[in-house]
């Protein structure tokens, strides 16, 4: 290999490597002995060691690039796409919008027919992923970072296009082009669970001390058989890699890879670091936002966290049976075990296993579909059961809900589905009230006809309706007199719902609505009609908006009576539109989902049954509810203090909704300390919910560290 072409890469920039290409394995079998010893001295190339390290590479034939910014390659690896024209496109996208860029760019041909595309850009710091194939594997990448590339003059590496000479700075309306072509080719959407580059993660404060014993007092053979889990072995023949500190990295390889090695570890710290891309849920080398970024550090808390896609339950149960197994003491500070998880992610096991049938046989946006199922078996429930956790304090199933989404995103149909058995139970009842009326109008011609001589007047039948559409206040307390066993207002729109709320500024609607949420008795009082009092009111409310007009909820006088505060707020990432594909639910399913509101609505006409806490749940939400408190104090915000008092109610509620779902037909009266854990992760979704939407009614309640994934409560 002529010394001269590393000379002429040298002063360009480049920091080449001779390497001895091995034609038939299509894979270099030799490198310098140390690879980053690039630079020598003041930080000049030194010609002197390439020289020496093509004396202890023999026969070197080729060059790998160690790309440090500002230089580095645009990567396409077609083999990772049945799409073997996406550089081809990418070209005529480039030349048909600036084709003068291409003047700036050396490109070259690769062995296994893909592209490399160099270029030089002040601002790259870090390799980047622009494009991915449907199941996840890089297909266009950006490569620089002390990454390497095998080039041109390597066997089956030729240039097509300019030299490395003709590498020029591109502006930054260049590179965009360049890399916004590329992002075009997409095709790959994260999976929940994945990682999310950027993404930082902290040990919640109820596991924090478990999770950092584990750490610590994790053995040798513990952390080996982690590496095993995520299928790393050692790699044969390999020594291991020690650096200036005096720590020694272990090389491990992922099985069925071709690689050199897939990850380092370090036994002393117990740290693992992933070095290839394919490792979707994990953090790694290569979604690295820059150099400070510290996510790809794995302690053995992060590996089982990662692998149990992102679920602190799983992460926490795990790390328990391991400590059991292989003898290592734990001592947990917190009485109560409850499990907590990603705030973001609902928790769909607070649900039998019939309604998650339901929920994940849909193409409907699950957590939608999991939402609006919620709000309908608190509806069904109604005034049927009530909570007493402490005497004189009652709780009933009422909630308040809203459901986030924008336009076309399944929100309706997620309620539709949700309150099927509902609406068919009220067509039965309105078809055998119509039945009724029919006598009702005949006998009261009769009596008009003979009030002469006596008799009694007939008493007009009533349409005991459970789902109310977009009603006055007053239509919503003449409803709720005939059927006394709770109702739901039900609205596609919730914005028609606060609009009509906001016509009857004057009066008191907004009023009667925040006395509703409680459950106690309300009085409706007109000048031009009689008073209604209802003694025992329960009435929830569902409704979808989209982002654009949820401030709506937060205007006027609502932004301080506390009206949005006992709302709570469905908002996850939508799904991208999916393609049109005829969904059948099984009929064994569907007559499970139907049976649990029939057998829920029959409970309806029997005397009100009364809950209490079992001491364990009492004892669990004690600690959470006083966790709760502290923030509560600390906050000099009207508006989170006002969330984190509806929200401890709020788990109540949901203790009661699980325990009675959880019972079925023989109601147990006693709230287990199970579901109270499960209704504490359902408050704690909603809470990490309302904080989204606090970003948009109340910005300056919000508050979330740069530092940290948690919000501030």
């Amino acid at each position: 290999m002529d010394i001269k072409i590393f000379s002429d890469l040298f002063e360009i920039g480049l920091h080449p490597l001779p390497i001895f290409w091995d034609i038939e394995k299509k894979t270099a079998t030799g490198y310098p002995e140390h690879v980053t010893d690039v630079q020598s001295g003041n930080g000049k190339h030194d010609l002197n060691d390439v020289k020496r390290w093509l004396q202890n590479i023999t026969n070197a034939n080729g060059i790998a690039l160690k790309l440090y910014p500002p230089f580095f390659m645009f990567d396409f690896d077609l083999k990772n796409t049945t799409d073997k024209t996406v550089f081809d496109h990418w070209l005529k996208k480039v030349n048909a919008t600036n084709s003068d860029v291409l003047s700036k760019l050396c490109i070259e041909k690769t062995r296994s027919g893909g592209y490399h595309v160099y270029a030089k850009f002040s601002q790259v710091s870090h390799k980047k992923m622009l494009a991915a194939s449907e199941d996840g594997k890089e297909v266009i990448s950006i490569y620089t970072g002390g990454l390497l590339s095998f080039c041109y003059p390597t066997p089956e590496y030729n240039l097509i296009h300019n030299d490395f000479t003709d590498i020029e700075e591109l502006t930054q309306d260049e590179f965009d082009l360049l890399t916004a072509c590329g992002l075009f080719f997409n095709k790959y959407t994260p999976k929940d669970g994945e990682y999310v580059p950027g993404e930082v993660i902290d040990y919640p404060i109820e596991y924090e001390s478990i999770a950092m014993q584990f750490d610590n007092k994790c053995t040798d053979d513990l952390f080996e058989k982690l590496l095993n889990t995520l299928e790393l072995f050692p790699v044969k023949d390999q020594r291991a890699k020690r650096v200036k500190d005096g720590a020694t990295y272990f090389f491990y390889l992922r099985k069925g890879s071709v690689a050199a090695y897939s990850a380092k570890a370090r036994f002393d710290k117990k740290r693992l670091f992933i070095f290839s891309g394919s490792f979707i849920k994990f953090p790694n080398f290569h979604t690295r936002i820059n150099e400070a970024d510290k996510s790809w550090r794995l302690t053995p808390t992060k590996i089982i966290f990662y692998y149990f896609d992102k679920d602190w339950g799983k992460t926490i149960d795990t790390i328990r049976e391991l400590s059991e197994e292989y003898k290592i003491e734990l001592v947990e500070t917190s009485k109560a075990k409850q499990p907590i998880q990603d705030r973001l992610k609902f928790p769909y096991d607070i649900f039998p296993e019939s309604v998650q049938q339901y929920i994940f046989c849909q193409s409907i946006q699950h957590e939608y579909l999991a939402a609006a199922i919620l709000s309908a078996i608190s509806t069904t429930i109604g005034n049927s059961v009530v909570l007493y956790p402490m005497p004189g304090y009652r709780v009933k199933s009422i909630l308040y809900m809203a459901i986030v989404a924008p336009p076309g995103a399944s929100k309706t149909p997620a309620i539709n589905k949700a309150f099927e058995p509902i609406e068919r139970i009220d067509q039965k009842m309105f078809e055998e009230y119509e039945a009724k009326m029919i006598d009702y109008k005949k006998l009261l011609t009769e009596y008009e006809q003979n009030k002469k001589s006596g008799g009694e007047k007939p008493e007009q039948p009533f349409f005991p309706q459970t789902l109310i559409k977009d009603s006055t206040i007053e239509m919503v307390a003449k409803i709720l007199t005939f059927n006394k066993n709770g109702c739901c207002l039900l609205a596609d729109e919730l914005i028609g719902f606060l609009n009509r709320m906001n016509q009857y500024k004057q009066g008191d609607e907004i009023q009667k609505w925040l006395e509703l949420w409680s459950g106690s008795s309300i009085l409706i009082q007109r000048v031009t009609r009689e008073a209604n009092k209802i003694p025992d009111a329960c009435c929830s409310i569902l409704g979808g908006i989209q982002p654009g007009v949820v401030d709506a909820m937060g205007k006027d006088e609502n932004q301080y009576n506390g009206f949005y505060h006992r709302f709570l707020f469905v908002y996850p990432e939508p799904w991208t539109k999916v393609e049109w594909k005829q969904i059948f639910v099984p009929e064994s399913v569907q007559d499970s989902f139907y049976y649990l509101f029939e057998s829920l609505y029959k409970l309806r006409s029997e005397d009100q049954m009364y809950y209490f806490l079992s001491d364990k749940a009492n004892e669990i939400y004690k600690e959470w509810f006083d966790g709760k408190n502290k923030y509560y104090d600390k906050s000099d915000n009207d508006n989170v203090k006002g969330i984190i008092a509806k929200y401890q109610d709020y788990c109540l509620r949901f203790s009661l909704i699980i325990q009675v779902v959880t019972d079925g037909n023989k109601r147990s009266t006693i709230v287990t300390h199970l579901s109270m854990e499960r209704a504490i992760r359902l408050t704690e979704y909603f809470l990490g919910n309302i904080n989204k939407i606090l970003k948009i009614l109340s910005p300056e309640s919000s508050y979330t560290d740069s530092n940290k994934v948690t919000v501030n409560y």
